[in-house]
């Protein structure tokens, strides 16, 4: 039996940013697909941009590439990252604790990202995560699914409401993406999009947390 019975019966979890701090492995491994590229290095202070969005839409915007060459450097950086990258990552500090404190509460878990459907996958099993998360709905090769249809295919894997979800991000693509699910917005400020409450301006939201324990405490009280 459950502890409680939340009003938010399901959470709709991001991944890089929110679940776990990639930045290593992603990073590194945009270096080594812009040099295999033979392109110039991505300037220090944009490079992060990488981390949330698409990567087509990434190597498109941020090094000029057309659609094709885009995808190819794509496919460059997933070989890398499926090599080595997955693993240079961290579950955040409290995150594991509020999945299991939840859990207890009723409520069920599952993962819209756009990474790659299966190293969304892998990302959950390497790190534990599957003991708690049992849907993962990520993107496809090409980089071109909505997160919003994400989000709507896991509550229906779930057979839950939109009104009992919540949706846990830390950038403009997964508030976007909430919105046009008509699914409620709560904004992780702890990871790569989102740096203060003024970069959520004309963001659709419920709530700001600071780090993942404060996750737990929005629950209780929401």
């Amino acid at each position: 039996m459950p502890l409680t019975s939340p009003s938010r019966s399901v959470l709709l979890w991001d991944m890089d940013g929110t679940l776990i701090d990639s930045s290593e492995g992603i990073l590194g491994c945009v270096r080594l697909a812009v040099q295999d590229m033979g392109l110039p290095p991505v300037p220090e202070e944009r490079i992060r941009e990488f981390i949330g969005p698409p990567l087509q839409h990434s190597f498109h915007h941020l090094c000029g590439l057309p659609e094709a060459e885009a995808q190819r450097a794509t496919d460059i950086y997933r070989a890398h990252y499926a090599a080595e990258g997955i693993r240079r990552a961290r579950v955040y500090d409290g995150l594991f604790a509020v999945l299991e404190q939840s859990a207890a509460m009723g409520v069920r878990h599952a993962v819209a990202t756009n990474k790659k459907q299966d190293a969304a996958e892998e990302v959950c099993r390497i790190f534990g995560l599957d003991r708690f998360i049992h849907v993962v709905r990520g993107n496809n090769t090409e980089g071109c699914r909505k997160k919003s249809d994400m989000m709507l295919e896991c509550l229906r894997e779930f057979g839950a409401k939109r009104e009992h979800a919540l949706m846990i991000g830390d950038s403009s693509f997964d508030s976007r993406g909430a919105e046009e699910a008509g699914i409620d917005f709560l904004a992780a400020l702890y990871g790569f999009g989102f740096q203060s409450p003024d970069d959520l301006a004309g963001t659709a939201h419920i709530g700001i947390v600071r780090s993942p324990e404060e996750v737990m405490a929005f629950l209780k009280h929401a």
